[in-house]
């Protein structure tokens, strides 16, 4: 019974126990205004769960280009794109987005959301490949089956606020299956901002009425990494005045620099 207890005590040692989970439900409304959204963060390093809306953070929708963050990873780990400065080039056709109307590479296309891009990138993936790792990932619900180029544009595929939140923890822990230099060149082309030791990441995801060219719903998902740990967070909006992700980036920024996770000049 003695060496029982003794090999317990010695395991408690070596394996301390992990955090437990914790959940809290929060009333962002003074942020949301008008807009109609979820938002859920985690503080991966005591697994704090803090949300706004529990219901809707469960809900999954279309990903938009938020997709672009797989898109990206499965793009470099193929071998169809080389890095970050790897091009393409413009066709030509006009795109109501001026910043789309000339030659990208990886790092630029990410940073202007540039469509055209990621839909080659998605053709030379190949429906199989690119099937293959989203099912692999566990990505939302791993529909893949609305063509090729469209699936993540209000088609097959959906994803929750808290989906995406999981699955940037699982990017950061680096339990994909990626090797750690597509990895390491997501994170880098992902990064808007350096402060001393704290990296802010980040990307938008907006759906539209192409007729009447207004958005319809909009995402802001990423990381904030700081010397006490890692946070990461997915905001989505609907409703209101324009709801973009340019307009959910906005309301995040605001809503981590109340937490002190952001200063305010973000």
């Amino acid at each position: 019974m003695k060496s029982t207890l003794l090999i317990w005590f010695l395991l408690a040692l070596v394996f301390p126990a992990m955090a437990e989970s914790t959940n809290e439900e929060r009333d962002l409304s003074s942020f949301f205004g008008n807009y109609s959204g979820a938002f859920v963060l985690l503080d991966a390093a005591h697994g704090h769960w803090l949300r706004y809306h529990p219901g809707l953070c469960r809900q999954r929708v279309t990903p938009c280009s938020t997709f672009k963050i797989p898109n990206s990873l499965i793009s470099l780990e193929t071998g169809v794109a080389n890095g970050p400065d790897f091009s393409l080039p413009w066709d030509g056709t006009r795109y109501p987005i001026d910043s789309w109307n000339h030659d990208q590479t990886l790092r630029s296309a990410f940073s202007v959301s540039c469509l055209w891009f990621y839909q080659e990138l998605a053709r030379r993936v190949g429906r199989q490949r690119m099937n293959e790792f989203v099912t692999r990932i566990h990505y939302g619900n791993g529909d893949t089956s609305g063509g090729i180029t469209n699936f993540w544009l209000s088609s097959s595929l959906t994803i929750s606020p808290d989906e995406q939140v999981d699955f940037l923890r699982r990017l950061h822990a680096r339990q994909l299956p990626f090797s750690a230099r597509s990895v390491d060149i997501l994170l880098d082309i992902m990064t808007v901002s350096r402060q001393g030791q704290i990296v802010y990441r980040g990307k938008t995801g907006t759906a539209g009425d192409p007729v009447k060219q207004i958005a319809t719903r909009g995402w802001w998902v990423g990381s904030v990494s700081t010397p006490k740990g890692d946070y990461f967070f997915a905001t989505c909006i609907t409703g209101g005045d324009n709801p973009s992700g340019r307009t959910a980036r906005q309301i995040t920024e605001a809503i981590l620099a109340s937490l002190k996770i952001l200063s305010a000049q973000n």
